[in-house]
């Protein structure tokens, strides 16, 4: 089964489990679906006598060499890099209350996603410029890729920073990196203007998504406590994702492989230095949770371009729209025929349907930004009119 057949079954909803994952090539299992014996093969240097994935550290362990230096900087900067987007949204007084009486959370509204999205572009260009070799490839692969990475840096940032809080995310309370949670009523995705009616539309429509990824990725974070370096592995491996091989130069697949290996060694050589128990175990849930995050990230792509479609979640003031909802981020074809519906009863039944006429200079802005096919049509055929030519008796 390829790995897009496999992504298309787990976004039925199914948990995933040992079986479904997907390791780099030059790990093998040894015939066995467990990765009790997992070894790495490293092309033109000598092998330790120990067969497992972690013998690996008796060549890597000590002295440090250059690679684990690297990794462990970026665990470094990661760490400064969050606290300083956290930092961007202080207060002094706020600040100075921090280290006195801890954080102090405040329910989010809808105005913050301005500062917000300032504070997180900044973050992604800084945070994707430190990955190497992005600055050295060519210039439409390192565009594809920002692109590609943008939502899934995003999202994992945002779950990391949500599972820190156990006691919010038992109440479904997602917090933020700018000292803001969303209620379990809200999406994050209400403008100002959002009447009771358009907020529970929201709220239902993305429902699908946001229970993926609370079960399981959040609610997983949080069982494992998981580390700086294992999210630094995450972010390595996304970035690097064997899904953006379509995107981009045969040239760059070939050194995205060869970057997703480099991450996976550097995160067992880390567990070695930090004696972790049963780190093959450890290794197997890390993995586990890389394909469920890509998933979710299709799904939520999905769910905004179906939005947009309807009219009601528009982000093209901000930059979201440009990178994270981008065409190479959504594929119209893959959404369920029934999302489509939840979406159509929400149009039917919203107060501020408008007349005919508005309808269609609305469905006219929208389908310059999404490219609709005859699958789209069928399902949305109130957009009919757009892309039909006038006839000769239309009324001019």
């Amino acid at each position: 089964m390829s790995s897009h057949e496999e992504r298309q079954r787990k976004r039925s909803g199914e948990d995933i489990t040992s079986d479904d994952v997907s390791l780099p090539k030059n790990v093998s299992t040894g015939g066995s679906n467990r990765l009790e014996q997992v070894k790495i093969v490293i092309e033109d240097e000598l092998q330790p006598s120990d067969n497992s994935l972690f013998g690996k550290y008796l060549l890597h362990g000590s002295p440090i060499n250059d690679d684990q230096a690297e990794f462990n900087e970026l665990v470094y900067a990661y760490r400064v890099h969050q606290r300083m987007m956290q930092l961007s949204f202080s207060t002094i007084e706020q600040f100075l209350e921090e280290h006195n009486e801890g954080q102090k959370l405040r329910k989010w509204e809808p105005t913050d996603v301005k500062k917000l999205s300032e504070v997180e572009l900044v973050g992604l260009l800084y945070w994707i410029e430190k990955q190497r070799p992005y600055k050295e490839l060519p210039s439409e692969d390192k565009s594809a890729l920002l692109m590609r990475y943008s939502v899934r840096k995003l999202s994992l940032d945002h779950f990391y920073s949500a599972s820190k809080h156990p006691i919010h995310c038992d109440n479904r309370e997602f917090v933020m990196n700018n000292y803001t949670f969303v209620p379990e009523d809200r999406t994050g995705f209400e403008l100002p203007e959002d009447d009771a009616h358009q907020i529970e539309a929201k709220r239902g429509a993305f429902s699908r998504t946001f229970n993926r990824f609370w079960n399981n990725v959040i609610d997983r974070f949080v069982q494992l406590k998981i580390t700086d370096a294992e999210i630094v592995f995450l972010h390595c491996m996304l970035l690097w994702s064997e899904s953006n091989n379509s995107h981009v130069t045969e040239e760059t697949v070939k050194k995205m492989e060869q970057r997703r290996d480099w991450a996976t060694i550097r995160l067992c050589t880390w567990y070695k230095d930090h004696n972790l128990e049963n780190p093959d175990l450890r290794l197997e849930k890390i993995l586990l949770l890389l394909d469920e995050i890509e998933i979710v990230c299709d799904m939520h792509c999905q769910d905004f371009i179906v939005a947009k479609m309807y009219e009601f979640c528009d982000m093209s003031q901000f930059f979201y729209e440009k990178l994270c909802y981008a065409p190479c981020n959504t594929n119209i074809d893959n959404v369920d025929p029934d999302f489509f519906e939840k979406f159509r009863q929400y149009a039917k039944a919203s107060p501020n349907e408008g007349s005919e006429a508005d309808q269609r200079r609305r469905g006219e802005e929208n389908l310059q930004q999404v490219d609709m096919d005859s699958v789209s049509l069928t399902l949305n055929p109130h957009l009919l009119p757009c892309v039909l030519a006038p006839l000769p008796d239309d009324n001019p």
